[in-house]
């Protein structure tokens, strides 16, 4: 069914919605953007109280905001990092520690019996492996993805 601009009828309410929500859609892909004044006029037009477009917006702000950051995991194995020198000096670090402190623990002098410190020494070699490979993980994925989603 066309409809031109000669059209007089009547759209109940949800009719109405769905219309804007439709051409407000169309217009967007025809445009890279629409301006939230534009909005605003059109909301008026069909209706809508401004609070409520101001609160939709703001929730698809935030939406997008959420889509695009770095997931949990990632924000947390480059915990405090910025840049991808500084997440390879915590690489290399962990790496350095995974080698040199299970060997020290091994064969450090004290009254430790050969039993607790290869106990100890496990356990060191599994938490600094586990950071080397996380960090690795995180590093990989922030540049496939872009360091700029750490935020």
């Amino acid at each position: 069914m066309r409809v031109d601009s000669e059209f007089r009828g009547t759209l109940s309410g949800d009719e109405a919605r769905e219309a804007l929500a439709r051409a407000s859609a169309l217009d967007a892909a025809q445009s890279d953007a629409v301006a939230v004044s534009r909005l605003r006029e059109a909301a008026v037009e069909a209706g809508i109280k401004v609070e409520a477009l101001d609160r939709a917006v703001a929730e698809v702000l935030e939406r997008s905001a959420n889509r695009d950051r770095a997931p949990r995991w990632v924000r947390l194995g480059l915990f405090g990092v910025v840049d991808r020198a500084g997440a390879m000096l915590f690489y290399w670090l962990f790496v350095v520690m995974s080698l040199v402190v299970p060997t020290y623990l091994l064969f450090a002098p004290g009254r430790a019996t050969f039993w607790q410190r290869l106990v100890a020494a496990v356990g060191i070699a599994a938490f600094t492996g586990y950071s080397v490979w996380s960090t690795a993980r995180a590093v990989r994925w922030a540049d496939r993805h872009g360091w700029d989603k750490l935020r």
